[in-house]
């Protein structure tokens, strides 16, 4: 009868020494060491991030109603201010507002926010304009606090781009379809309706922690 014991020590004593000859290999040449244990390759994801060469990089991450009007304020602030008190040029610059969670819609231009009313009761969003339930994306038009600038128009204009949750697309499409309705189709009429500079990505939450691993500072929006 064989030990049970001999083939755990068999493989205890095989850790130990890929261990220790990781370590060795770590000492000499770190880098190499962790890019030879990477099994994750780049993808599109990663490469539309990569192609982003102002050096100072953000990503700004809106959750719901308000934080999406804060997220573009404050994106607005720092390209702004960048600017006025730094010198900084818009090519210097690599800015993200990224949509997620139940701020997506935010992603979607005037045309699917006057097809489904539903939306901006789903996120209690009123127009700011009319003070009523939004029947259009206001961000395309009214400037947060009256602040010029301050909208995805302005924040486009100096080179900004815009994340939208693939995830949460799939999710509001299922919510406006309902039990009876096409939830694929209106998520792929969904997809091919995002703001000018809209990006549809998977989701939302892998965008902001892939723009990290890009060296994209990280503000959270609310």
């Amino acid at each position: 009868m064989v030990s049970p014991a001999l083939p755990r020590r068999s493989f205890l004593a095989r850790v130990t020494a890929g261990a220790a000859a990781f370590g060795a290999a770590f000492a000499a040449d770190p880098a190499s060491a962790w890019a030879a244990t990477a099994s994750a390759k780049p993808d599109e994801l990663d490469a539309w991030f990569a192609s982003m060469h102002g050096p100072n990089k953000a990503i700004f991450d809106c959750t719901n109603t308000p934080s999406a009007a804060s997220g573009v304020m404050f994106a607005r602030n720092l390209m702004k201010f960048s600017t006025e008190k730094l010198g900084t040029r818009d090519a210097d610059m690599s800015v993200v507002v990224c949509f997620r969670h139940f701020a997506t819609p935010f992603g979607y231009n005037d045309a699917m926010w006057a097809k489904y009313p539903q939306m901006a009761d789903m996120l209690q969003a009123d127009d700011p304009a009319t003070k009523k339930r939004a029947m259009r994306n206001w961000l395309l038009h009214v400037p947060v606090e009256g602040q010029e600038g301050a909208n995805l128009p302005g924040l486009l204009g100096h080179g900004a781009s815009f994340a939208i949750c693939g995830a949460a697309t799939d999710f509001v499409a299922g919510q406006l379809a309902g039990p009876g309705g096409d939830a694929k189709a209106i998520a792929a009429e969904l997809a091919h309706n995002l703001v000018p500079g809209g990006r549809l990505v998977v989701a939302g939450i892998v965008a902001v922690q892939r723009a990290q691993k890009a060296g994209f500072a990280y503000t959270y929006a609310g």
